[in-house]
């Protein structure tokens, strides 16, 4: 009976060894091996998985912004600043514009003749959604002058046209009776240039129409009558109209 008493108790301690081999408990009781497999798969894949679909995530939307703004006509995270002083320096650009966003770069538009800013400077942004954020600036008051700012086209037959009209002040030609009206508010109307030069005889007025929105493009040209209301006329340059310094200047050709 003594042998057969000890028996049951032999067939347990095998089981009960194999037990105590799986846990291996560190020194807080807990499994080695089980704390092991449950900390290495959670820590690494967190912290790299997600990061990278981040970036592919940020890559795509940038991606997807270019090519909107390309379809649309428009150079991507570029904008065209125009209306500035003549006085304004390339820091005080970067300064107004990173406001919205880092930039690339900043290019002042010159006079070829002299090489002084001509009040136009284009602003490319990282972002495109920066770019278009800037638009708020759109009308915003610096010094006497009130700036425009619009996203850049690419449209190679517009800056074809604003070549002669921008880059520096034409001298008269012989005949000429228009001049050049630039820097207008979009609202400005025909009634507003003919009260504007009152003191001048007006033939016609012709404005600049933008083909895509059918608004003016900012910018028109009058014709005069004769050559003392051209000359009073242009002797207007700066003068303001609707809070903004007008530029008035000789027309390239004459229509006529």
């Amino acid at each position: 009976m003594a042998a057969e008493d000890q028996t049951p108790c032999t067939k347990p301690r095998p089981d009960k060894a194999k037990k105590r081999k799986k846990p291996k408990r560190d020194k807080w009781g807990q499994p080695i091996a089980a704390a092991a497999a449950a900390e290495e798969p959670s820590v690494e894949p967190e912290k790299e998985h997600p990061a990278v679909e981040v970036e592919a995530a940020v890559q795509v939307e940038k991606a997807a912004e270019e090519a909107t703004a390309a379809a649309e006509g428009y150079e991507p995270g570029k904008v065209v600043a125009s209306g500035l002083p003549y006085t304004t320096t390339e820091a005080d650009i970067r300064k107004l514009f990173e406001f919205y966003g880092p930039l690339q770069s900043v290019q002042l538009s010159r006079f070829p003749d002299s090489g002084n800013f001509r009040g136009l400077a284009f602003i490319c942004f990282e972002s495109e959604e920066d770019a278009i954020k800037s638009l708020e600036l759109d009308g915003f008051k610096i010094g006497l002058r009130y700036m425009r700012v619009e996203r850049c086209r690419v449209t190679a037959t517009s800056n074809k046209k604003r070549k002669p009209e921008f880059q520096t002040d034409p001298k008269k030609s012989k005949g000429c009776l228009s001049a050049y009206v630039g820097n207008l508010s979009w609202n400005v109307t025909e009634k507003d240039l003919r009260d504007f030069f009152r003191s001048s005889k007006i033939a016609s007025v012709r404005f600049a129409i933008d083909k895509r929105t059918g608004g003016s493009r900012g910018f028109c040209h009058v014709d005069f009558q004769d050559d003392e209301s051209l000359e009073k006329a242009v002797a207007m340059n700066q003068s303001e109209l609707q809070g903004r310094p007008v530029k008035v200047a000789y027309s390239v050709s004459n229509r006529g």
